[in-house]
């Protein structure tokens, strides 16, 4: 497998099949402007930031169709008007979805790996001044870096405990699938899908009884 190296940042394959580029786009448009509008809506972000980060810098890469309507679908973004908002961010996600490309890769014959889904530059760029604005105005604001931090802190301690002692913490099913995998040396990989198997809401109630000593009990059933 071959990786594109970049410094300081975590390494991408060089070449993907068809539906994993797909996904990738997908992932793309939904962290640029799904969570814009998530962010809109709870209010933590600011009109006038965006449109210095956003909407004046668009304006200049003179995308096409999206150049020319960015003001407008600004003002309706942060509209107060909720059907005014769920337009614009439908005509963004539009332009994006619509401006995506099929293009041929060298050295492949399977049609999996012989096609990729592609943005073209112009968007690709106006795609990522809305991911920038999402992560610097929302990601790294601390409220919610502390947020991050402990849903990071929650699933390594889970992690830790079901590692330290899995005949006692694991369910049973997932005792059986453990006991299997490390025939092969692969118990590791049980754990990590239990625990990624979980809802947020799961994994704080399961860390909460395990590590709170006012919390749980001998009738609270919380195995999935």
């Amino acid at each position: 497998m071959q990786f594109t190296a970049k410094p300081n940042t975590h390494s991408k394959t060089q070449f993907k099949s068809f539906d994993c580029s797909i996904m990738e786009l997908s992932d793309d448009i939904a962290y640029g402007i799904h969570d814009l509008e998530d962010a809109i809506v709870m209010d933590m972000v600011d009109k006038h930031h965006f449109i210095d980060d956003v909407t004046t810098p668009l304006k200049a890469l003179e995308v096409p169709w999206l150049s020319d309507n960015i003001e407008t679908l600004t003002n309706k973004l942060f509209s107060a008007v909720h059907h005014e908002r769920k337009n614009a961010i439908g005509a963004l996600v539009n332009s994006f979805i619509t401006a995506i490309e099929i293009k041929g890769v060298e050295g492949f014959d399977h049609p999996l790996l012989a096609f990729n889904a592609v943005m073209p530059e112009q968007f690709a760029q106006a795609l990522e001044l809305f991911k920038r604005f999402v992560f610097n105005k929302v990601i790294r604001r601390p409220d919610v870096q502390l947020l991050e931090y402990k849903g990071q802190l929650v699933v390594m301690e889970l992690f830790e405990a079901f590692a330290s002692d899995p005949d006692r913490l694991l369910p049973e099913n997932t005792q059986v699938r453990w006991r299997k995998a490390c025939e092969n040396d692969n118990g590791m990989r049980v754990l990590a899908d239990y625990i990624s198997g979980m809802t947020d809401e799961f994994a704080s109630r399961l860390y909460s009884n395990i590590f709170s000593p006012k919390q749980g009990g001998i009738q609270d059933s919380l195995h999935m």
